[in-house]
């Protein structure tokens, strides 16, 4: 009787607001939530042998999070009914939580994964509302908007005093990819559409219009085809919304067709030249058409273990001339079949991944294998020929300690460094291209991972866990795009300008009733930064770089309406 009360307040409420019958939504039509650390949370649930979750989301290519399942993570009576069966009512509405994210550095940029939010040093908020609604028995309608401020004062770029063939050797990057280290020279404020879509829903499928965010791949830290770390982006979609269940296992995937923006942020220094030539090359303004897949298998015989394949390729609107052109089909046949794909006009990557849950011990191991611009096959990974590879490798473990608390050990490497010297010499990195360039990137970040091109990073967390309240410390070494390193600096014999952030991280995930916080103080040592040092005398090493030191400090508040 009390909850039967309290649905009827509720509904009440949004009756004065809308004029109508507000109902309850059935789990396969449910609204979802874009939030890293629910999806950490759905992740360990899978680790302690949960088989709920592990029959919902594979989490290999799902980041979306149902609300009845946020609630029951959270411990709360869930707002949702269990059986849409039920309902003799076909409109309904309910609110999505309101969230709220502040992120302060003192010195530089440092972080990824912020979605809408920018590379900033200072003070910079997003926050988030919106509501769902079912319009009939299949279609839904989900409006979650965006709203991002950021100070953006100015910080140190790219250093003035670097000779002009370092700032030729810089500019083979900027003229291929769309990544600025600054957003423009003014406060930053942005209203976006956010976690946004319209769908219509059949048995085990869903299709619509989204601007949601996606993370493919098995990676906690990276993914290197789709993450949050950029805003979401328009897109189409036809997905599974449950595993699709076979004679020879479950599948899900997903496949899009989408609209990439730029940032029209230009570099530094346009008007520099080099040999007689300026360095800085205009970039073709018009927007990029991205077509992208995914597709997970979990065999019948070896239930834990999840298989899967992600493909994207990208290419100027104006350069579509084919049906194969608006399909992420590059590479699968073997040859270029396109004017596009044999002019170099459509450039694509992808990546085969693995990842294997040991319910019994709380742990998983996880790989994901990319290559750009050539056949994603398992038997062209296998060769001696150099390419453009890049890779993400973890483990997670739980070890038990009382009252249903874990020790949480989290390990992450990511690489995307050319694994050659031939390939550093004449670079073309991961997520840069020659002919469309602005590269993999949408308004101005890496829409995979957000280390960037040519980096490497390694992260090590532990942490207590309790459902969803974790208080934990995470390090991590990030050495920014060794192929610039390599190209500027290795033919002068300087091998100490490895551009290298060491953070210590602590962090506190906690939830009071329908308030979830969680908080995060890092302190990161830049060493190097921007490849610079102090003295220039080679045979010295054991001298100052070009050091900072920011203190960076992010609390996200999310109140479940």
């Amino acid at each position: 009787m009390t909850k039967k009360l309290l649905g009827l307040k509720r509904s009440s409420r949004l009756i004065g607001l809308l004029g109508c019958w507000v109902g309850i939504v059935h789990l396969s039509l449910a609204q979802s939530v874009n939030n890293d650390v629910l999806r950490e949370l759905v992740r360990n649930q899978q680790l302690m042998g949960h088989n709920r979750f592990d029959s919902l989301y594979s989490t290999v290519n799902a980041n979306q999070v149902s609300l009845q399942d946020m609630d029951s993570l959270l411990g709360q009576r869930p707002l949702l009914g269990k059986d849409h069966r039920q309902q003799k009512h076909f409109f309904s509405v309910l609110a999505l939580p309101v969230s709220v994210t502040q992120l302060y550095n003192t010195a530089l940029p440092h972080d990824w994964n912020l979605g809408a939010m920018i590379p900033a040093k200072g003070y910079q908020v997003s926050a988030s509302a919106g509501v769902f609604a079912r319009l009939g028995k299949r279609v839904t309608l989900q409006l979650n908007p965006q709203v991002v401020y950021a100070q953006n004062p100015y910080f140190d770029q790219f250093p003035q005093q670097l000779g002009a063939a370092n700032w030729a050797a810089y500019y083979r990057f900027l003229n291929t990819s769309d990544l600025p280290v600054r957003f423009g020279e003014q406060p930053y404020s942005k209203l976006l559409p956010g976690q946004s879509s319209i769908r219509y829903h059949f048995k085990s499928f869903s299709a619509g219009i989204s601007t949601e965010n996606m993370w493919w791949g098995p990676g906690w830290k990276n993914a290197l085809i789709m993450s949050t770390n950029a805003p979401g982006f328009l897109h189409l979609t036809f997905n599974t919304t449950r595993p699709v269940r076979t004679r020879i296992g479950s599948f899900e995937g997903q496949v899009i067709a989408g609209k990439l923006d730029e940032s029209s942020i230009l570099p530094p220094r346009i008007y520099s030249s080099y040999n007689g030539a300026f360095l800085y090359q205009p970039k073709n303004p018009e927007w990029r058409y991205i077509s992208a897949m995914v597709l997970t298998w979990q065999p019948k015989w070896t239930p834990n273990l999840y298989l899967g394949i992600a493909k994207a390729s990208y290419l100027y609107h104006s350069d579509i001339s084919n049906p194969l052109d608006v399909l992420p089909l590059q590479g699968f046949f073997g040859r270029k079949r396109t004017e596009a794909e044999r002019l170099g006009k459509k450039s694509s990557l992808g990546s085969l991944f693995v990842r294997y849950v040991m319910p019994g011990d709380h742990a998983e191991l996880y790989m994901e294998y990319g290559r750009k611009d050539l056949s994603l096959m398992p038997w062209n990974i296998i060769q001696t020929d150099a390419y453009r590879r890049a890779y993400v490798a973890g483990l997670r473990k739980l070890f038990p300690t009382r009252n249903q608390a874990h020790i949480q050990l989290a390990v992450e490497l990511t690489q995307l460094q050319a694994p050659t010297a031939e390939l550093i010499r004449d670079p073309d990195s991961w997520y840069t291209d020659r002919y469309v360039r602005q590269g993999y990137t949408q308004m101005g970040k890496t829409i995979g991972a957000g280390i960037g091109p040519g980096s490497n990073s390694q992260t090590l967390a532990i942490a207590w866990v309790k459902g969803a309240k974790k208080i934990g410390l995470q390090f991590e070494r990030l050495r920014h795009n060794s192929d610039f390193y390599y190209y500027a600096f290795e033919k002068i014999g300087d091998f100490r300008r490895h551009w290298v952030d060491l953070s210590t991280t602590a962090q506190v995930s906690w939830n009071w009733k329908q308030i979830w916080l969680n908080a995060q103080l890092a302190v990161v040592r830049s060493y190097n930064y921007q490849w610079m040092i102090v003295q220039v005398d080679p045979t010295n090493y054991f001298v100052p770089g070009n050091e900072f030191l920011n203190i960076q400090g992010n609390l996200s508040v999310t109140y479940r309406l």
